[in-house]
């Protein structure tokens, strides 16, 4: 669903101001989350991205609705999913510690190229601290609500049958409510009767946060800081990041919300002079552990010429930390026979918790500044002998995952991501208490009145769990206590 009623702000003169009542920094999941709930209650947004459109479907809808057909995975989704992916800023190289992390600065951020996976993440070991389990138990169903989360995809289908009951045979005596299941998929069946895959369009579009007027998009503006009076944040100050001219903006609103990713909210934040302890600290990631399979012939039997797609998932818990999905490959994989036809093959990724520690961090050069007019940053980020020990331990279990559903007379490879390869990067504006957080359990920043942070980098906790779910839950526990102050 294109944002058909959401106002784009275009051909701005230099100079500019705009007004309203929250600004939020970033169009991503955590911005656009804010900015349709502070809509739904009533409120006026704009929301200001550095990015412009990332592809040519409509604006703020996932890439994927371009290429609904399994066989357009790997010839065009992935590579049009690979091209929105550069590092920060299109710089040519990602920052020194963080070799695999990749960004799309583009209006929708990374929802416009995410995999749709709405993981729920284990309360017992993944919450965040901050929150009553009721609560955070309610938020994550409304927000799998509004991503259209549902388990239909493959639901009558011979593949997500065959591997379902392979994986469940594999590991028995899992939890209940975390054994093996359905993975739960941001999509919708549309009125063409073809699935359609939520970008922000899904959560700028439920409710009133569609009524004209509400949400304001600026695109191709960076924010290098917010101007701040004490403890009050009084405006966002951008600038135009293509065009020639350095047009400038200024955007004043009562309330300023900051959602530009785990790297960009935390130089944001240090750029306008606010800075508490554990700014850029803590900063963590899922390491990944992925393959590529041939399915075996007894997974294949009796597929049919149009057999649904599959999402398989074996949930994270206490008795087995690792998330694990088995799902269609998007992305040419080195060393993989080619001939296999798309639909014989599953990758099967792992994601394994990093600990949370203070000294993995980003580090702020108030002498220089970037292209976009922020502190040069650069990152420290180390796995501790723990966490390569869970490695060393997912490793061994994929292999267990991979044998119950493959052809073995295809071998296996198994890929290690460098750090940052997840594209999950967290922490770095995270929710906890003055000394170990950036901002309380609501995401007002400590030492503020009416500055927040949403986004990825609120997670404070060590996770396996795609982040898109939690982020977008605790983003409208973050919106509605804007609308309520």
């Amino acid at each position: 669903m294109p944002l058909q009623h959401i106002e784009v702000a275009r051909d701005l003169a230099d100079g500019a101001t705009l007004r309203a009542d929250v600004a939020v920094i970033g169009s991503g999941a955590g911005g656009a989350t804010v900015a349709g709930e502070v809509a739904r209650r009533g409120l006026t947004a704009v929301v200001v991205e550095a990015g412009g459109r990332p592809h040519p479907g409509g604006l703020g809808t996932h890439v994927r609705n371009a290429y609904p057909e399994e066989e357009q995975l790997q010839s065009e989704f992935g590579p049009a999913v690979l091209a929105g992916l550069t590092p920060y800023e299109g710089a040519e190289q990602p920052l020194a510690g963080l070799r695999g992390q990749r960004f799309a600065h583009a209006v929708g951020g990374m929802m416009s190229f995410w995999s749709h996976v709405c993981a729920v993440p284990d309360h017992a070991t993944e919450a965040e601290p901050g929150v009553p389990e009721d609560e955070m138990r309610a938020l994550w169903r409304q927000a799998a609500a509004l991503l259209w989360s549902n388990t239909s995809v493959g639901a009558h289908g011979v593949r997500q049958r065959r591997l379902t009951e392979a994986l469940a045979a594999a590991f028995p005596g899992l939890p209940p409510g975390r054994e093996v299941q359905p993975l739960p998929v941001g999509m919708r069946i549309g009125a063409a009767g073809s699935p359609e895959y939520s970008g922000i369009d899904a959560l700028l579009t439920s409710g009133d946060a569609a009524a004209p007027g509400r949400v304001t998009l600026v695109p191709g503006y960076a924010v290098p800081r917010v101007e701040m009076a004490g403890s009050r944040a009084r405006a966002v100050l951008a600038v135009a990041v293509a065009g020639g001219g350095r047009r400038t903006l200024r955007i004043e609103a009562g309330t300023v919300v900051t959602a530009a990713g785990a790297l960009g909210s935390p130089m944001i934040l240090h750029s306008s002079g606010v800075r508490p302890p554990a700014l850029g600290r803590y900063l963590t990631d899922h390491s990944m552990v992925s393959s590529r399979v041939r399915l075996s012939p007894e997974v294949l039997a009796g597929m049919g010429a149009r057999d649904e797609s599959f999402g398989v998932w074996v949930p994270s818990s206490s008795a087995r930390p690792l998330h694990t999905q088995l799902v269609p490959g998007w992305t040419r994989v080195p060393g993989f026979d080619e001939s296999v036809p798309v639909r014989e093959t599953s990758d099967i990724g792992q994601f394994v918790a990093v600990a949370p520690h203070p000294d993995n961090r980003l580090l702020f050069d108030d002498e220089h500044r970037d292209a976009w007019g922020l502190p040069a940053t650069t990152a420290r980020f180390e796995l501790s002998e723990a966490d390569r020990e869970a490695i060393r331990a997912a490793a061994a279990d994929h292999v267990r995952v991979a044998d119950a559903v493959r052809d073995t007379s295809y071998g296996l490879s198994v890929s290690i991501a460098p750090p940052g390869g997840s594209l999950h990067l967290m922490g770095s504006t995270r929710l906890g208490t003055e000394e170990t957080g950036v901002a309380d359990a609501y995401g007002k920043v400590w030492g503020t009145d009416n500055l927040y942070v949403a986004g990825n980098g609120v997670v404070s906790t060590a996770t396996t769990s795609n982040p898109t779910l939690n982020v977008v839950a605790l983003a409208l526990r973050t919106a509605r206590a804007v609308a309520g102050s």
